[in-house]
C-alpha cells in the first residue's frame, strides 16, 4: 500500500537547535499535569544549562551493534555534536570481533562509551565495568539486565504522550485504544496509561507471553478499541507476528500507531519514531552528568521528550480522518 508521510523533522538535520528542544518540552507539557511533568522539565533546564555552561567534555568510544539507519543515524548525530576525539566501533552484526573490539576498548584510555543497540550493550554489560557507559536504542533494556551503577541508558521509546497527542489530534473522536505487550514493558504500559489518561483516552492492555498470542489478543479486542497502539516490545514481535497485526488491521479498519516508518506501507496509520538528534544529546547529557563521577548517576533509562511522528495520508483518508492545520503544526513542532 502506498503512503504519504508527513515527518515532523522536515530537514532532519544533524545540527539540533536548542529551541527544537525547548518545543519538544511545551508540546511533551501540553499533556501531562503539572506534578507529572516537572521531573522532566527539571532534566531538561539541565541539560541546556549544561550545554550553555560548556563544561570539559571528555573524548568517548561509540560502539555500534551494526551500521542500521537507526544506529548509524544515532551515531552520526553524536559525532556532530562533539569536537573532542571519538574512536568508532562496529561489532557489524555479528560477533566475530568481539574479542578484539573488547580489548581495544578495555586498553583505551578512554573511559566514556556509548553502546548503541542490543548486541554492543550487551558487550559492554559483558565486559566493560571498568568504563562508563550509556546505552541507547535498546527497546526492552529491562529484560536483558542492563543497567548497573556504572551503566544507564537512553530510552529507545519516543515520548508517549506526544504519541498519545498526535493520534487525538488527527482523531478528535478517540476514546479507547488497545496494546498488547509483554510483562517485560511494565514500566512503559504505566507511562501509557499515565500519558492516555492525559489525552482523554482509555488504554486497554493484554500482556502475552508469547509472539504466538498475539494475533488472538487483537482479535478479542476487535469492536472493543478504535486503533490499536503497536509498542516495540521485541521479545513478543516477530516479522511474521508484525505481518500478521498489520494485515488483519487493515482488513478490519483498524487504526495502527507504529513504532517504524516502514508499517505504513504495510496500513498503519501513524508512525513514531525517535528523534536521533534527541537520542543524540539525551546521551551526551547522560556522559556530561557522570563526567569525574563515579559510574553514572541518575535513573535507569532518561526518558525522551519527543517523537518524529509520520502519518499515511491514503489511510487517514479512507478511514474519514482530517489532517488539520493543528495536527500538522504539532507533528511538525511549529
Amino acid at each position: 500500500m502506498r503512503s504519504t508521510t508527513v515527518s515532523c523533522s522536515p530537514d532532519a538535520e544533524v545540527s539540533f537547535a536548542v529551541t527544537q528542544r525547548k518545543r519538544a518540552i511545551k508540546s511533551h507539557a501540553l499533556s501531562l499535569s503539572r506534578a507529572a511533568r516537572m521531573p522532566a522539565l527539571r532534566r531538561a533546564v539541565a541539560g541546556l544549562l549544561l550545554l550553555v555552561a560548556g563544561q570539559a567534555h571528555a573524548d568517548i568510544i561509540l560502539l555500534l551493534s551494526d551500521g542500521k539507519p537507526s544506529l548509524a543515524g544515532v551515531a552520526q548525530a553524536i559525532q556532530s555534536m562533539r569536537t573532542e576525539k571519538i574512536e568508532v566501533y562496529n561489532l557489524g552484526g555479528s560477533h566475530d570481533q568481539d574479542a578484539e573490539i573488547t580489548a581495544a576498548i578495555q586498553n583505551s584510555e578512554k573511559r566514556e562509551v556509548v553502546a548503541i543497540g542490543l548486541p554492543a550493550a550487551q558487550l559492554a554489560r559483558q565486559h566493560l565495568s571498568k568504563k562508563q557507559v550509556v546505552f541507547c536504542q535498546v527497546p526492552n533494556y529491562e529484560q536483558f539486565g542492563l543497567v548497573t551503577p556504572w551503566m544507564k541508558g537512553v530510552r529507545a521509546i519516543p515520548s508517549i504522550s506526544r504519541q498519545f497527542h498526535a493520534w487525538k489530534l488527527l482523531n478528535p473522536n478517540l476514546q479507547r485504544i488497545g496494546v498488547i505487550a509483554s510483562r517485560n514493558m511494565k514500566d512503559v504500559l504505566h507511562e501509557a496509561q499515565v500519558a492516555a489518561k492525559a489525552n482523554a483516552i482509555e488504554l486497554l492492555p493484554a500482556e502475552v507471553a508469547l509472539d504466538r498470542e498475539v494475533p488472538r489478543a487483537l482479535e478479542k479486542m476487535t469492536g472493543k478499541v478504535q486503533g490499536i497502539w503497536l509498542a516495540p516490545d521485541s521479545s513478543i514481535l516477530s516479522t511474521s507476528v508484525i505481518r500478521e497485526a498489520m494485515s488483519y488491521s487493515t482488513k478490519n479498519r483498524i487504526q495502527m500507531l507504529v513504532f517504524s516508518s516502514a508499517l505504513l506501507n504495510e496500513g498503519a496509520l501513524l508512525a513514531a519514531t525517535p528523534n536521533f538528534n534527541e537520542v543524540a544529546r539525551t546521551v551526551l547529557l547522560r556522559l556530561q552528568q557522570a563526567h569525574g563521577a563515579n559510574g553514572v548517576p541518575g535513573e535507569p533509562a532518561m526518558a525522551l521528550l519527543s517523537a518524529d511522528i509520520s502519518v499515511n495520508a491514503k489511510v487517514a483518508e479512507e478511514l474519514g480522518l482530517t489532517m488539520s492545520d493543528k495536527f500538522k503544526e504539532f507533528i511538525n513542532g511549529e
